[in-house]
């Protein structure tokens, strides 16, 4: 009887949103703005992410690259307990946005005409809270100069030539610059 009365209760209220106008424009309109939500909340966390990654420290890059190393190696088949050591050859790089100011001078000495010309770069900076700062249009994250993995599966030749090659291919560094040793 209870679910007898729930069922006509149900059905009532479909029917009432039924006779609403343009119903379906409606329930069209509301399905986007969800989407539209989810959407924004996943771009704006991926862009949270990328803003935190380039403030990072030389040295926190350093961990940054070796705890993501370490996670992606040890999930190689075989390779067990991996450890990683990365060491990097400079700090972050800026690239700043200059004006170029060429001068062009002609002097002309008992006929001879000499043309000079000199380049000159300023940089441009803009004003924040009282301050001026150099605007940055790139920024070149530290190049790897080394990389050192142990791994407790080292000690099979097959696992370890799985593991320079995903050192390789995930940091863009030659053979020689990664030593791979058998760990405990």
């Amino acid at each position: 009887m209870f679910l007898v009365e729930i069922k006509q209760k149900k059905i009532s209220f479909w029917d009432k949103l039924k006779t609403i106008k343009h119903f379906e424009i409606i329930v069209v309109v509301a399905f986007c703005a969800i989407l539209l939500l989810i959407y924004s909340s996943t771009f704006s966390s991926t862009k949270s992410e990328e803003n935190t990654l380039t403030a990072l420290t030389t040295e926190e890059y350093a961990k940054y690259l070796e705890n993501k190393l370490s996670n992606v190696l040890s999930q190689i088949n075989g390779a067990g307990n991996v450890s990683v050591v990365v060491t990097l050859v400079s700090g972050v790089e800026y690239v700043y946005a200059t004006n170029t100011i060429e001068e062009t001078t002609s002097q002309t000495v008992g006929g001879t005409t000499t043309t000079q010309t000199t380049t000159k770069e300023e940089l441009i900076l803009i004003s924040q809270s009282g301050k001026d700062s150099p605007i940055i249009i790139r920024e070149n994250l530290p190049k790897v100069g080394g990389v050192l993995v142990v791994s407790s599966g080292a000690s099979n030749i097959s696992v370890m030539l799985e593991l320079q090659k995903a050192v390789m291919a995930l940091l863009d560094v030659d053979a020689e610059d990664i030593e791979i040793l058998i760990g405990k």
